[in-house]
């Protein structure tokens, strides 16, 4: 088992099915490739993908918690990369950004999903084939205003 520190600095026993490798990292992130996906009911929909080695974590969500209409077309490519057959066996998640002091503000990366073979443990960020057709800051409180 591998430990990770929690937002409130509780060391949280992991096991293997919930740690994935992202080989190449996250944009940005490069040399982090150990995470741990963490859920809290408290904060549902809301997850955190929390580096396993590294003080990083972002905050993540099911993309069709807030828009049921997402209909992402990914790369054969990158579904190779985490040696998934289909996209029918991966998880999809979007990263939420919160903007400090704004949370009514948040969005969510549709761009460029979080694709994960949970089987496998493997994960990358891909930007999908029809972007075009998503934002990469979908409010995700629309309906606020």
């Amino acid at each position: 088992m591998s430990e990770v520190k929690n937002i409130d600095y509780q060391v949280l026993d992991l096991k293997k099915e919930n740690i994935f490798t992202f080989s190449e990292g996250i944009p940005g992130f490069e040399k982090v490739q150990r995470f741990a996906i963490l859920t809290n009911p408290e904060e549902a929909p809301f997850g955190r993908l929390t580096a396993i080695e590294h003080d990083l974590c972002f905050i993540i969500i099911n993309p069709w918690t807030v828009y049921p209409e997402y209909k992402p077309d990914i790369d054969q490519e990158d579904i190779d990369k985490i040696e998934s057959p289909s996209n029918e066996e991966i998880l999809i998640l979007a990263i939420v950004t919160i903007p400090e002091g704004a949370p009514q503000e948040a969005t969510m990366n549709l761009v460029a999903p979080l694709i994960i073979h949970t089987k496998k443990g493997l994960g990358r960020q891909v930007i999908l084939n029809n972007y075009k057709e998503y934002s990469s800051k979908y409010r995700l409180w629309k309906d606020l205003e």
